[in-house]
């Protein structure tokens, strides 16, 4: 038996689910390199959807492998010159895509950290998830929000015309 807590991100209420297995879980999972964290179909989308470069997404997905698991997406970056170097980019590109992923909502500080939304990637603990996500800072920009649309008005043709 496996159980496994969902998290209601609106109104970060966990909610259990038990799985009845003849496989426990640690031996019907195996991933190469450790643990892993885990996107919902929302964040997947919002990550495809976002005006990313690619040094941002690369950033992104080496933040999750680097992430502190236990601390909800604690990413310690001791100075941003290790940090590039841990990363293998340059401090002016982790510099750019720090602050893109910052803007776009993926990421925000936390000290001299960064921190990923923990409604953005599930790291196995509901409960402390919740807590987690309770503690997002106001003002933080939302991924999940709709992206706002601009019309355009093009002058040309005579009202009443078709």
């Amino acid at each position: 038996m496996t159980k496994i807590e969902t998290l209601d991100r609106t109104t970060g209420e966990v909610q259990d689910l038990t799985v009845h297995s003849s496989v426990g879980a640690a031996h019907g999972l195996w991933f190469r390199g450790g643990g892993f964290t885990t996107m919902g179909y929302d964040a997947h989308n919002a990550l495809a959807e976002a005006d990313l470069s690619g040094a941002s997404y690369r950033l992104f997905h080496k933040m999750c492998a680097l992430q502190n698991r236990k601390d909800h997406g604690l990413v310690r970056v001791e100075t941003q010159v290790k940090f590039a170097e841990q990363v293998g980019m340059s401090q002016s590109t982790v510099s750019r895509a720090l602050r893109q992923l910052a803007e776009a909502g993926f990421i925000y500080p936390d000290g001299r950290d960064w921190r990923i939304r923990p409604d953005f990637v599930f790291n196995g603990n509901g409960a402390a998830q919740g807590q987690a996500i309770q503690n997002i800072p106001a003002g933080t920009p939302d991924p999940y929000a709709p992206k706002a649309t601009e019309l355009t008005v093009i002058d040309g043709g005579k009202d009443g015309e078709a």
